[in-house]
């Protein structure tokens, strides 16, 4: 089922929206890696992955290696970096997908404590 954008199914899992929100992620990725093909690490930073839609903050331990995969196989288009390991996120200055999940909800609670 799919309610405001959100695709869920009768035990209420989100297993199949992030999966796709993956997907489509992958599929930018692609379209990036074909425009520019010899990325630095000052143009990587400044595309705006920040911008992109977040998608639900998982619990499932292999949903989040999941995403964490999307941002590892996004470092790799920088070809100084590339063939780095673990170190592309930090060489990249990157936070990593968990503290910017807690970074997002904690402006989400701020959003509804204080503005509201």
């Amino acid at each position: 089922m799919k309610d405001v954008g959100v695709i869920f199914d009768s035990e209420l899992n989100f297993v199949q929206h992030c999966k796709e929100k993956i997907n489509t992620a992958y599929s930018y990725l692609g379209i990036i890696k074909r425009n520019f093909i010899y990325l630095d690490e000052d143009a990587f930073v400044a595309i705006p992955f920040r911008d992109a839609n977040s998608v639900w903050n998982p619990h499932r331990l292999g949903l989040i290696k999941d995403l964490e995969k999307v941002q590892m196989r996004a470092t790799k288009l920088v070809i100084s970096i590339k063939n780095l390991t673990k170190d592309r996120p930090k060489r990249l200055k990157l936070p990593t997908l968990k503290n910017r999940r807690i970074r997002c909800d904690m402006i989400e609670v701020y959003k509804i404590l204080i503005v509201e």
